[in-house]
C-alpha cells in the first residue's frame, strides 16, 4: 500500500513540474530586439554584434550589464501601457532611451496556468545618439519569440 501512494506522489509531482513549465514558457511575453548594422544606404542590412550591451529599465534593476549581443529580449510591464529602457551599446557610445507604448490584454492560458498578458505595439520612442533607425517587425507581443523590432546603426 505504500508503494502505490508513493508512486501516486511521485506520479502527482512530475505531472505539476510539466505544467509549471509549460506555463512558465506560456506566459511569458518579451519583446524581442535585434540589432543591425545599415551599409550601402539601406542596400545591405546585416545582423551586428555589439561587444558590451548594457540594458536596464529606468528606474528598474539592469537587465544585461556589458555583455555582448546581437538581440535582446525585454519584459514589457503588465501593470502600465509604457516602458522605458536605456540601451548602452558600447562603453565608447552615448546611451540611447527607447520608450514603448501598447495595450495589454489579458490572455486565458489555461485553468493551471491563468492568464497571461500580451502586448501590442503602438508606439517606440527613441532618442538618436547610436540608434539611426528602428523597424516594428511584429506589433503583437505575445509568448512566440519572434524578433518584434529591429534597430539599426550606422556605425
Amino acid at each position: 500500500m505504500r508503494y502505490i501512494v508513493l508512486i501516486l506522489l511521485l506520479t502527482a509531482f512530475a505531472a505539476c513540474e510539466d505544467e509549471t513549465k509549460t506555463c512558465d514558457q506560456t506566459l511569458l511575453a518579451d519583446l524581442g530586439i535585434n540589432f543591425k548594422k545599415d551599409s550601402l544606404n539601406g542596400y545591405i542590412n546585416k545582423d551586428t554584434i555589439w561587444p558590451k550591451v548594457t540594458l536596464m529599465a529606468l528606474g528598474k534593476d539592469t537587465i544585461l550589464s556589458s555583455v555582448p549581443r546581437s538581440s535582446v529580449f525585454i519584459s514589457l510591464s503588465p501593470l502600465s501601457d509604457t516602458s522605458r529602457f536605456y540601451l548602452k551599446l558600447d562603453s565608447t557610445k552615448t546611451p540611447d532611451t527607447l520608450t514603448f507604448r501598447y495595450t495589454r490584454k489579458p490572455n486565458f492560458v489555461s485553468a493551471g496556468c491563468g492568464f497571461a498578458t500580451f502586448f501590442t505595439l503602438d508606439t517606440v520612442i527613441s532618442t538618436y545618439h547610436t540608434i539611426d533607425s528602428i523597424h516594428i517587425n511584429n506589433k503583437e507581443v505575445n509568448s512566440s519569440n519572434d524578433t518584434h523590432l529591429s534597430l539599426f546603426f550606422i556605425y
